[in-house]
């Protein structure tokens, strides 16, 4: 029975089919909200799906400079790494469908595991606009998951935890960790990592498509370039989810007139604001230099995390 759990968790709910769903919808009304925010009418909201749909279909080309390996494995173990947070993240209760000790460590990691996977398909595609964009990858790497790991410390250093359920049970009992003025400043600092950690503008840098077509992905095509774009949406979903989590309490079931309303509810509501929140940012602003994005992570945004930090060590 457990094993039969596990691959229903891992397949359908909260795994690859849920999540892949709700990942590529939020991507659609995300395009939809940014075509209103230019003043165009925007792609319908299921067009995510009829683009995902139609590279699959597609020829599988491998380039002929690319080593084969690499270049095709890397898109599967960086979607199988997204799919493992989403188990890892609670989305129908504060209790994930699958727990582990010290389980923010695990999501650290898994979280970096698509960025390093992008890399090596960059380099290992025998394009020079894959090689450029895999290098710019890595040095945003290191800046913005300094800022991602600080504020993760910061409310670990709240809660005295560093699993996600405990983090989740603390806000439950006390209340959520944004309304602490001491966190503000973390918060702020964790919209601006997840926006270079999903690639968005400003901090779309390693595929900036105006001058290096499209980075590291630049050789992907049909189904592998499906799984790309299936990795990047699950990972919207996943680091929404997240955010959910660490600031706004997780999933919460309420009832409303009698009527029970389940805790995946409260969870896709809260994910959905996030989700449009880095829409704006992502629509108000210009893309930044690799340099300027460099500057930013390691002065503004690491500061502002060390700050919660700072308040929540001194400020009883």
């Amino acid at each position: 029975m457990e094993v039969l759990d596990f691959f229903f968790n891992s397949l359908v709910f909260p795994g690859l089919l849920f999540a892949s769903l709700i990942g590529l919808l939020y991507v659609g009304i995300d395009r939809k909200v940014t075509g209103h925010m230019q003043h165009r009418i925007g792609p319908p909201i299921w067009q995510e799906y009829l683009d995902v749909g139609k590279l699959m279909s597609k020829e599988d080309i491998t380039p002929h400079a690319a080593q084969s390996l690499v270049f095709n494995v890397v898109p599967l173990i960086a979607l199988g790494a997204v799919v493992t947070v989403m188990l890892l993240l609670p989305v129908y209760s504060a209790q994930p469908a699958l727990a582990t000790v010290a389980d923010l460590i695990v999501i650290i990691y898994l979280l970096n595991i698509p960025a390093i996977c992008l890399m090596l398909g960059g380099y290992s595609s025998g394009s020079p606009f894959g090689s450029v964009g895999a290098a710019r990858h890595v040095v945003q790497l290191f800046s913005y998951e300094l800022v991602f790991i600080l504020v993760i410390i910061a409310v670990v250093t709240r809660v005295g935890s560093l699993n996600l359920t405990t983090v989740v049970g603390y806000q439950a009992q006390h209340s959520w960790l944004i309304l602490d003025w001491r966190l503000i400043p973390a918060l702020i600092a964790m919209f601006t990592s997840i926006q270079g950690k999903l690639m968005r503008v400003p901090f779309d840098i390693p595929e900036a498509e105006s001058k290096i077509v499209h980075g590291a992905m630049t050789e992907y095509s049909g189904p592998k370039l499906a799984i790309w774009r299936v990795v990047y949406d699950i990972e919207t979903l996943v680091v929404a989810g997240f955010i959910a989590a660490l600031f706004l309490g997780g999933p919460v079931a309420y009832t409303i007139g009698g009527v029970q309303i389940p805790g995946v509810v409260d969870f896709l509501i809260k994910t959905l604001v996030i989700v449009l929140i880095t829409t704006t940012l992502r629509n108000i602003m210009a893309r930044l230099r690799i340099d300027q994005a460099l500057k930013f992570y390691l002065t503004f945004g690491a500061l502002l995390a060390i700050i919660s930090l700072v308040l929540v060590l001194v400020v009883p």
